[in-house]
């Protein structure tokens, strides 16, 4: 009888560390991005343009 056996370092398989740095390194830029933008939001929620609100109108009417 033939003994088998599968390894268990295939490629499929993902290495959880390498995910797990892939996604730190995502969040960090997420995190990256909203902190450059954050500045025009608060600014945009405390004082919205006319414009701005014309444009939000005008895309809820679209849907």
């Amino acid at each position: 009888m033939t003994k088998t056996s599968t390894p268990t370092n295939i490629v499929n398989f993902p290495n959880p560390l390498k995910v797990e740095k892939t996604t730190d390194v995502a969040e960090q830029q997420d995190q990256m991005f909203y902190n450059s933008i954050k500045p025009q939001l608060d600014e945009l929620v405390k004082n919205p343009s006319d414009e701005t609100i014309e444009k939000i109108l005008a895309y809820s009417k679209k849907k």
